[in-house]
């Protein structure tokens, strides 16, 4: 199997554990036996682009008779997407175009793999909207719904999503293209794949209009549902309605508050008057602003009459931002108990006060499907980690059981609910894609155990169920006689295991995240990691180097924050934990990491510069105090590589009359390389050397241009001041800032134009970790001549550019994603792109260049210069050298460029073997051919073991070579970097080939002893001759 998926998808196929794993399951927290009894892995993953590719892959499946199980965003909980008899899981996430807009027909074609939120941005560009989305929009695809049905935010006005739906394209389980429509949509329209893989989706859509919101909140519950049932009979044309119960509210606001005491998430809390009042359950009222005349003045009598009081437009838009964040609360477990129903409206006030009474402290959420229908939407927190959890799960059922008492349905079928498939389908809908079922998948390969009772739903699983409910009346008795303490089989610090299993695994951050973006796959995104974490400390999972590297590899951008479901600080965690998993549990960094420390040690910087040179960039004419209240922090970037972003600053504080210090020779490297690395002892060195020279020089403010170097100053100095007692009460300001600062106050003019259309990089250290966004743009603005264009992400929203970690762990995937970021550069037409961060001017200068993309990458202090009168020094083309050097460096340090360069040395490898072992060695040289090549193959075997153990003792004699191949392989070596080889490459092949040895000596093995063959043939010719 694996041969024939490699040739049918390449690199869009995975056989990684870790990677089947993550599309193995879905968002449910469930108990420890049920788990066991129904998470199994996948063999493989794929992940087609075309309807061909699935048709390909279906007739595969079928003759092989292995089982498929499709996959959307997996963001639902009712097991759909488990593939229950292991097979292959087919994942839609680059199916994702949009392929037709028909404004004629309102509607919109799309392949399955589309992101609501996403569809719904390209709807609004072209004045559309969609008529309806799942309240999961930031994550779930079209095609998933497709699959479970149901409804959701637009419902009151346009029903059910299957409602919606015009056509849908599939590929039958006989691998044939089929297109469905009218009462034919029943076979694929909640059938969660079993019936047919969805490659072509199109649903109708709206005209976009403003969105009117109105909450108001209701003392009593009953006098909430009065109102909805009074805005039916007046029949007021609304959009969507949905109510919150007071104690959702109540849940959700302590889940927010208990994450707001994360360090990292202080930005929390949010103003009063965004917060409704305690102990109010509240109604959210949406209709469509052409319809204000109609709906206004009606709507807000029946609310008022029915003892509704009408909250502020701040409140009423805080909750309508938060209606994607249903599971907030479960950060206060950190587990999740859900339940879901569709129940008539006269059914729901008799559900939600049982519920109150059976179920204390439940949260409750309800949405309208048109007049009668209400989606409820109930969770129960706990805890997975304890042993109570296993009963304190069943109340689920408690909660389905009061909803069916009260006329409801099951929501939805999945792998749990076999056994109420009709009741939740209706007869007629089941038997139709029943009838189909049998009839073209009588093998059952299209994702067996799901809506069929009979189609390998597993047995143990339907039992447990049945004994679930039976015993119902016991839960609460033996729930207390059951530990609540967490218990885990690993251990890890408190706050990152209780962030792997308070994470949703809703997917929010996954298609935001920027390492995703590069890799395609689940393990680059937080989600990814956080499942792998959980089932870490569970003991169902080792982690390993190549696991461990997605980790390291963050690129720090912070874009996952803002989406998290449950307030995870995830990248300030992440800084947590890298260090824990590179000291404590002794994984690797990444080489370029330990060049760069080893550079920091002996000169301070990590371009392996001489510290004497540290501020060569100052010019003559520029004056730099002694001692100063102000600093200017230059970093190692601008003082070794990218020299203009330096000498611009000085000159810009120069002109503004501002006396200033530098460090000098004494500044060092800011820290943020080795905390992003885990290398915390070195940060510590470096952080004492900074700290106490700003101390000396008498600092009180430093002005910075890195953005590296801002965070590290703003964000990890303050903790580590106070950790190493130093006193710490700089003030923080961005060259930018500085410079804005010197126009508003007059001290900076302008005084010629520079004639150019640019637009801004928003650096994700300044940006979104140190929330400066106007400050550059009002400077650019303010330049005569200047036209400033924004790329479609910008600000809080920025695309990342990519680097350092990936530039150093993954160039391909830098390019990629520096390839991204300018292509948005070029579609506003924009004659360069203005940046502050050395860093991100490298990484998107050398993507441009491996994408063969012209696009300058100017430092935004170059224009500023300009306008001010100056000439201006480009470092584009030095800094590219300098970063050709640092990657054939990186190169070399890789698996494969060890093996290469050990292949080079072989004559001295064999010389540097211990004394013992030459006799043994001369001697398999020596042997004839007959006996030689089997003694070879043992030899072959037993390398891979020797050689971690006696390279070590070796490195000394095979040093010199080694500084020699060096220098061969990089002959544009600068030559400060040439003089430190000596000192610098023997400290850091020691820490990184102990790490590098079990993958290189496997790889090595086959030359040495093709070597030693090879060099006894000419040993016995010389004999002979």
């Amino acid at each position: 199997m694996k041969q024939e998926l490699a040739l049918m998808f390449g690199q869009r196929v995975s056989f990684d554990e870790a990677e089947r794993m993550l599309y193995s399951h879905d968002v449910a927290n469930l108990p420890g036996a049920v788990e066991k009894m129904v998470l199994k892995t996948a063999d493989a993953v794929v992940q087609p682009e075309t309807a061909d590719e699935i048709i390909a892959l279906v007739k595969f499946a079928r003759d092989k008779r292995i089982p498929l199980t499709p996959r959307g965003a997996g963001t639902s909980g009712y097991g759909g997407v488990i593939p229950i008899k292991k097979g292959i899981v087919v994942t839609f996430t680059r199916m994702k175009k949009i392929k037709h807009i028909d404004k004629d027909k309102m509607s919109v074609t799309v392949e399955p793999g589309v992101i609501w939120n996403d569809l719904e941005k390209e709807l609004n560009s072209q004045g559309l909207a969609l008529r309806l989305y799942p309240s999961s929009a930031p994550a779930a695809t079209v095609g998933g719904w497709v699959g479970e049905g149901g409804s959701g935010i637009g419902s009151y006005e346009y029903g059910y999503f299957s409602d919606n739906l015009v056509e849908v394209k599939v590929v039958t389980p006989e691998g044939e293209l089929l297109t469905l429509g009218g009462d034919d949509l029943e076979i694929i329209s909640r059938s969660e794949g079993i019936t047919g893989l969805a490659v072509e989706i199109t649903l109708l859509v709206r005209k976009l209009d403003e969105e009117m919101k109105v909450l108001s909140g209701f003392r009593d519950f009953r006098a909430l549902i009065k109102a909805i049932e009074q805005i039916n009979n007046t029949g007021l044309p609304l959009w969507h309605v949905n109510f919150t119960t007071a104690d959702f509210v109540k849940n959700k606001a302590d889940a927010v508050e208990l994450a707001s005491g994360i360090p990292g998430n202080g930005h929390l809390r949010s103003p009063k008057e965004d917060i409704p009042p305690a102990g109010l359950h509240l109604l959210m009222v949406v209709y469509p602003g052409k319809r204000e005349a109609e709906v206004a003045g009606r709507l807000q009598e029946i609310l008022t009459s029915n003892g509704g009081q009408i909250q502020s437009d701040r409140a009423a838009e805080h909750e309508w931002e938060e209606r994607f964040y249903t599971m907030r609360v479960k950060n206060l477990g950190p587990s999740l108990i859900p339940s879901e129903a569709i129940i008539p409206l006269n059914g729901i006030t008799g559900v939600v006060e049982e519920a109150a009474v059976e179920l204390e402290g439940i949260s409750i959420e309800g949405s309208m499907v048109n007049q009668d229908r209400v989606t409820l939407l109930a969770f129960l927190t706990g805890d997975e980690r304890t042993s109570a959890y296993n009963i304190g799960f069943a109340k689920s059922l408690v909660m389905m059981d009061i909803s069916r008492k009260h006329g409801g349905r099951p929501y939805s079928v999945g792998l749990y609910f076999t056994d109420q498939a009709e009741e939740a389908l209706g007869a007629e809908h089941l038997k139709k894609m029943t009838d189909f079922k049998m009839k073209t998948d009588p093998d059952n390969i299209f994702n067996p155990g799901k809506i069929l009772v009979n189609s390998d739903n597993p047995v143990l699983l339907r039992a447990a169920m049945k004994a679930a409910r039976m015993g119902e009346p016991f839960f609460g008795l033996a729930e207390k006689f059951l530990s609540d303490k967490p218990k885990v089989k690993r251990k890890m610090a408190d706050m990152i295991a209780r962030a792997a299993y308070a994470c949703a695994q809703c997917g929010y951050c996954t298609e935001t995240c920027t390492l995703y973006q590069g890799y395609n796959w689940e393990s680059a995104s937080p989600r990814g990691k956080w499942y792998i974490l959980r089932q870490y400390l569970k003991g169902n999972i080792e982690l390993d180097q190549k696991t461990v590297d997605k980790f390291l590899m963050c690129t720090t951008c912070k874009r996952c924050n803002p989406v998290c479901q449950v307030n995870l600080p995830i990248m300030e965690l992440w800084d947590e934990f890298r260090p824990m998993l590179v000291n404590e549990m002794g994984f690797a960094t990444y080489n370029g990491f330990e060049m760069m420390s080893e550079s920091v040690h002996s000169d301070l910087n990590i371009w392996a510069g001489r510290r004497s040179e540290r501020d060569d960039w100052v010019s003559a004419d520029v004056q730099v105090e002694e001692q100063a209240e102000t600093a200017y922090w230059a970093g190692c970037t601008a003082s070794f590589v990218t020299t203009d972003t330096a000498e611009n600053a000085v000159h810009i504080l120069q002109e503004g009359g501002v006396k200033f210090c530098t460090l000098g020779k004494d500044e060092g490297c800011c820290g943020t390389p080795m905390l992003v690395a885990g290398k915390l002892d070195t940060f510590e060195f470096i952080f004492r050397n900074n700290i106490e020279g700003l101390l000396k020089r008498g600092v009180k403010e430093i002005v910075i241009s890195c953005p590296g170097c801002y965070m590290a100053f703003a964000h990890a100095y303050p903790i580590w001041a106070q950790k190493l007692g130093y006193a710490y009460d700089f003030k923080l300001t961005h060259i930018s800032e500085k410079a804005e600062e010197l126009i508003k106050e007059g001290r900076l003019k302008f005084k010629y134009q520079v004639n150019k259309k640019v637009t801004w990089h928003d650096s994700c250290h300044i940006g979104r970790h140190s929330g400066i966004y106007e400050a550059p743009r009002n400077v650019l603005k303010a330049i005569p001549g200047l036209e400033l264009v924004e790329m479609e992400h910008n600000r809080a929203d920025a695309l990342c550019c990519g680097s350092v970690l990936t530039r150093i762990g993954d160039p391909p995937v830098a390019d990629k994603l520096g390839g991204m970021r300018i292509k948005e550069a070029i579609a506003v037409e924009a004659d360069a792109i203005m940046a502050t961060c050395p860093c991100c001017q490298v990484q998107l200068r050398a993507s441009a260049q491996h994408n063969n993309i012209e696009m300058p990458v100017i430092d935004f202090s170059n224009f500023v210069m300009e306008a001010l009168g100056y000439e201006y020094k480009d470092s584009s083309d030095y800094s590219m050298f300098m970063w050709g050097v640092f990657e054939k460096a990186l190169e070399i340090m890789t698996v494969d460029g060890i093996v290469e360069m050990m292949s080079d040395m072989l004559p001295e490898i064999m010389a540097a073997m211990p004394a013992a072992m030459q006799p043994m060695l001369k001697g398999m040289e020596a042997l004839p051919g007959s006996v030689q090549s089997p003694a070879l193959s043992m030899m072959e075997k037993i390398i891979p073991v020797l050689m971690p153990k006696l390279l070590p003792s070796m490195m000394p004699k095979l040093m010199p070579k080694v500084l020699k191949l060096m220098k061969e392989y990089i002959p544009e070596m600068p030559v400060q970097m040439e003089e430190k080889l000596p000192t610098l490459l023997p400290a850091v092949m020691a820490k990184i080939m102990p790490y590098m040895l079990p993958e290189v000596a496997p790889k090595l093995a086959p030359r040495m002893t093709a070597y030693m063959a090879e060099n006894g043939k000419k040993k016995k010719k010389t004999k002979i001759s």
